[in-house]
């Protein structure tokens, strides 16, 4: 009996130990199940944004034919462009020489002018700085006198 017992016990073992196994293999195929579902909808996707990726491939392909066409008016109207701005830049060029010329004129006219009454007002400051300098040195003419004349003087026997 004791053998049984055992043997139940090792029969009972076995069928937790399958019942384990497959309970592994059960969550392996669900997963492997979500796995290829998730696979299934990524590859959509895929197929998806290739469709997109060939749409913008051929609107990028038309959009360069249409610049190529764009680029060539823009070169012509460029041309143009260069050859009215050479035009006008001479007539500018030549305009401004002349109003340069006449201002180079008037500015010298000018200068002319404020240049003899630069003249005039800085003979006028010289005389005036003489003229202190001299003022200065009789003073300190007069303050030497005066500074002597002190010296000489008894004080205490003019008040006392």
């Amino acid at each position: 009996m004791d053998e049984l017992k055992t043997d139940v016990a090792l029969i009972k073992k076995d069928i937790k130990l399958i019942e384990r196994y497959f309970g592994r293999f059960d969550s392996a195929l669900e997963s492997m199940a979500d796995m290829s579902e998730r696979v299934a909808v990524q590859g959509e996707m895929l197929k998806n944004c290739h469709d997109k990726i060939e749409d913008l491939e051929e609107k990028v392909e038309i959009h360069k034919q249409e610049d190529v066409a764009r680029g060539a008016v823009m070169t012509d109207r460029l041309d143009q462009y260069r050859i009215s701005s050479k035009e006008d830049h001479q007539r500018l060029s030549d305009q401004n020489a002349l109003n340069r010329a006449e201002r180079n004129r008037e500015i010298m006219e000018a200068l002319a002018k404020l240049n003899g009454s630069l003249d005039q007002r800085i003979k006028d400051q010289e005389n005036r700085i003489k003229g202190l300098e001299n003022w200065k040195y009789y003073m300190m003419g007069i303050g030497a006198v005066v500074i002597f004349i002190a010296m000489r003087i008894q004080w205490p026997s003019l008040f006392g």
